[in-house]
């Protein structure tokens, strides 16, 4: 392991990835022959050497959360056209969940399907889809079944981007930028060998996608959360600044390191067939936490340069305006706490929720 990150360290990003794509070091916790199927002892030990090495692994955010679905879910066929070349970052997906009137409560899809010989023709709305503009491929819950109950009309199908009738429209957001898209669907044709899962029993695996993305986000990638050297950079450059400001970066280093072993957790249940477990909302919601707390304290160590996104307000600024999306991005924090609640407190379900 030392010996392979050394080697590969002085190598270019993408004979990097070659590499780590080849060993299986590139999602060590993923299903041989994509990872490792590494447990949590051996995933602490790749990142300590890699770190070490100075090798950093690619990062795929909902290319990876999307993809590890399908090699749960898909056919050999669908895997053997779709996983290498988004490992290969050849194609870049996004995932296409969220509805006008379907958010936080995913299934309340109305994106509809209908059969047509060949395939479906999908005509709908999704919204709040980050990087849209920008994915090859979506992976979207559509409705195949307006009579059934609502977790049970739902199929899961992967739609090209470019086709005909697909139209993405960004959002712009406060920074300037526009991360976010709404997308329309005007009778877009998905053949039938683009479907991922049963006809009408595809709530099993969007469930599947989102636990991968609570575990992502909430080991920290896509997330809000700053790396501790970034915060104690930036208290000792003004430590005078923010009162008790050792305290509260200690408690935040600590919460993160206890944040990722909970996640590994999780990452580890995965590796031996569980699929993501409870503990992901923990993560998730702990990681949009961390993300809060990392904005309030770069802002009060910037100071007045918050306001501008350069120079030594760069990184306090950016956070100030990104991390609160983080309480909706993936799943609401209160929609978090109750799945906590219910899940793993074992407590009453949330009479509002049908």
């Amino acid at each position: 392991m030392r010996e392979f990150a050394k080697s590969i360290a002085g190598l270019s990003a993408a004979e990097q990835r070659t590499k780590l794509i080849e060993t299986g070091y590139v999602m060590p916790h993923w299903p041989k022959p994509w990872g490792r199927a590494a447990g949590a002892v051996e995933q602490i030990v790749i990142e300590q050497e890699f770190t070490a090495a100075g090798v950093q692994r690619p990062q795929y955010s909902i290319t990876g959360w999307v993809i590890l679905t399908l090699i749960q879910h898909a056919t050999a066929d669908q895997v053997s056209r779709w996983v290498m070349p988004a490992l290969r970052q050849d194609l870049i997906w996004c995932q296409l969940f969220s509805e006008p009137e379907a958010g936080s409560d995913a299934a309340a899809v109305k994106t509809k399907a209908t059969r047509v010989d060949g395939g479906w023709l999908v005509s709908g709305q999704k919204v709040w889809t980050s990087g849209a503009h920008l994915a090859s491929f979506g992976f979207m819950t559509v409705r195949t079944n307006p009579d059934a109950k609502k977790h049970q009309g739902i199929t899961m199908m992967v739609v090209d981007m470019h086709a005909k009738g697909v139209e993405v429209r960004p959002l712009k957001q406060a920074s300037g930028g526009a991360e976010f898209n709404e997308v329309f669907f005007d009778d877009v044709f998905v053949p039938d060998d683009d479907v991922v899962g049963p006809i009408d029993g595809g709530w099993t695996v969007a469930r599947a996608t989102l636990g991968n993305e609570s575990v992502s986000i909430g080991g920290g990638e896509g997330g809000a959360e700053l790396a501790a050297s970034v915060l104690v950079g930036l208290l000792d450059a003004a430590p005078e600044r923010v009162p008790g400001g050792a305290g509260r970066v200690g408690r935040y280093i600590a919460t993160q390191y206890a944040s990722r072993m909970l996640n590994l957790r999780s990452v580890s249940r995965a590796v031996s067939g569980g699929g993501p477990g409870p503990e992901g909302a923990i993560t998730k919601l702990v990681g949009t936490e961390l993300g809060h707390e990392a904005a309030a304290m770069t802002t009060a160590m910037a100071g007045p340069d918050t306001a501008f996104l350069d120079g030594a307000g760069d990184v306090a600024g950016r956070l100030a305006m990104s991390h609160r999306g983080m309480s909706i991005a993936g799943g609401t924090s209160e929609i978090k706490r109750n799945q906590i609640g219910e899940h793993i407190l074992g407590l009453p379900r949330d009479p509002l929720i049908r």
